[in-house]
């Protein structure tokens, strides 16, 4: 029998996760999450968002593949690879930010930031499904978030320390965002800069105007007001006209359309070389 990994064909999960649309709301879910002053300041020091963003992005997005769709062998590797680099994450933050004070300690594999980036990824792909893909029931969102917690316990997460529900999830962002432990570090915009504006071939710089305006309309007010991101009322019902005719196309368009090729393999493959997250071709 092929292996599915954790959680294969009939989960929630695969349903979900295989929509290339998704990726749409990356920049979204980074953006919370460095709102974060601890995020920010172990990203800024550790990450190579600022040297290299596309291939630390791209990398990201692989590891996400690999743990989702891998066999239980690579979804093992991808985590161990991600828990192996988080090891060495930790240090002090630099200057007071929101609740903080300056020289508040910080490391990875503390729950507290683990939850954080865990909920503000989960809160983004159920933020993003239904307004691009199609409708999912209570029970589907439900069923999602229970399954994530499978990754989550693979990434240092224990149930305790993780909402219970999925409206529980939803409580704790909602608490977050109107909280004063957000706050735009210097190395937190910095880190924006690089991934709202990465460095891309001219004839590709359309684009980015293009997803600084969909990251702007997906993004919960204090978390524009705290980076100091323009919107309104007009442009935010223009994004909502507007994405009632993508829905539209997108529930239309073939699987293979909608599925990434790279995707579509891990799911009939179950993996892909490992040597590619150390030499990515």
């Amino acid at each position: 029998m092929q292996d599915h990994g954790l959680f294969g064909p009939e989960s929630v999960t695969w349903k979900i996760a295989k929509e290339a649309v998704l990726n749409i709301g990356g920049a979204r879910a980074v953006l919370m999450q460095l709102a974060h002053p601890l995020v920010a300041t172990g990203v800024s020091t550790y990450s190579s968002y600022m040297r290299d963003p596309l291939g630390r992005t791209e990398r990201t997005f692989m590891l996400g593949q690999m743990l989702t769709f891998g066999s239980l062998t690579t979804a093992r590797q991808a985590s161990r690879f991600i828990n192996r680099l988080h090891t060495h994450v930790h240090g002090m933050l630099p200057t007071e930010a929101g609740v903080y004070a300056e020289r508040t300690p910080y490391k990875a594999r503390d729950p507290e930031l683990l939850l954080w980036v865990h909920a503000t990824l989960i809160d983004t792909i159920l933020l993003i499904y239904p307004m691009f893909v199609g409708p999912l029931t209570p029970e589907e969102q439900e069923q999602y978030y229970q399954e994530s917690k499978v990754l989550a316990r693979l990434l240092g997460l224990t149930a305790e320390h993780m909402p219970k529900t999925v409206e529980d999830l939803r409580r704790y962002v909602q608490d977050m965002v109107y909280s004063d432990r957000l706050a735009a570090t210097p190395q937190a915009r910095q880190l924006v800069q690089q991934v709202l504006f990465p460095p891309i071939p001219p004839l590709f710089r359309p684009f980015l105007h293009l997803n600084l305006q969909i990251t702007c309309a997906l993004l919960p007010q204090p978390v524009r007001n705290i980076y100091g991101l323009e919107w309104g009322p007009r442009r935010q019902r223009l994004f909502e006209v507007s994405t009632i005719g993508l829905r539209t196309i997108i529930s239309h368009l073939p699987s293979s359309l909608r599925v990434m090729p790279i995707t579509h393999r891990m799911m009939e493959q179950g993996a892909i070389p490992f040597s590619w997250l150390v030499h990515p071709s």
